[in-house]
C-alpha cells in the first residue's frame, strides 16, 4: 500500500469548493479576497523590539486583527521595513509559534505554527492542521491558503508511522424526497 504524501491540487480545490457550497447557507468565506492592506491591530502581554533586525516579537496571548480576520498565537514575530524613516514601518510577514488560530466569520484554521506573508497575501499553517468551515472539516499537516484567490493546498503528514493522508469530513445538505419507494 502506498502512502500519499500530497493530495492533488485539483482535488483539494474541489473539496474546498464543496466546503464553500455546503456553507453558503451559513456564511460566505471572508478569507477569499481578504483586504491585506487594512491596518494590523496587535495586542499581547509583552513586546520585544529588535530595531536593527527589523522585527518585533509579541508574546503572551497574542492577537492580531485585520478587518474580519483574527490571528491568535503564543508568540508572533512581526517582520517590518523602516527604510523610509518618514513613514510608518512596512510589515511584510508575521510568524506565529505555539498554538496558532486563524478565525473569520465562516472559517477556523488551527495548527502548531503559522506564517502570514502579507506581501504575498498567503497564509501557511503547519503541524496538526485543522480547517473548519461550518460543520465540514479538513485535517492535514501543512496548509497554504491564498487570500486573493481562495485556493487552499493541504498536504498530509510526511511520516512513515502513519498513513500520511489528508482527511476530510463534509456535511451533505438534506435533499427533499419526491416519493418514498414502495417496499417491493
Amino acid at each position: 500500500m502506498r502512502s500519499l504524501k500530497k493530495i492533488p491540487i485539483a482535488l483539494v480545490a474541489m473539496l474546498v469548493s464543496m466546503m464553500s457550497s455546503a456553507a453558503i447557507v451559513q456564511a460566505q468565506s471572508v478569507l477569499k479576497n481578504h483586504d491585506t492592506y487594512q491596518p494590523l491591530d496587535i495586542s499581547a502581554e509583552r513586546l520585544e523590539m529588535q530595531q536593527r533586525q527589523g522585527r518585533a516579537i509579541f508574546s503572551g496571548a497574542v492577537q492580531v486583527t485585520q478587518g474580519k480576520l483574527v490571528l491568535r498565537s503564543d508568540t508572533i514575530t512581526v517582520f517590518y521595513d523602516l527604510s523610509d524613516t518618514d513613514s510608518d514601518p512596512t510589515i511584510s510577514r508575521l510568524d506565529a509559534q505555539g498554538k496558532f488560530e486563524l478565525l473569520s466569520e465562516s472559517e477556523t484554521l488551527l495548527g502548531d505554527w503559522g506564517i502570514y506573508d502579507v506581501d504575498r497575501q498567503l497564509v501557511t499553517v503547519g503541524g496538526n492542521v485543522i480547517f473548519r468551515q461550518g460543520t465540514s472539516e479538513l485535517i492535514g499537516s501543512r496548509l497554504e491558503f491564498d487570500l486573493v484567490s481562495g485556493l487552499a493546498k493541504l498536504d498530509g503528514e510526511d511520516t512513515r508511522d502513519a498513513d500520511g493522508r489528508v482527511r476530510g469530513s463534509f456535511t451533505v445538505p438534506n435533499q427533499p424526497r419526491d416519493d418514498e419507494p414502495n417496499g417491493g
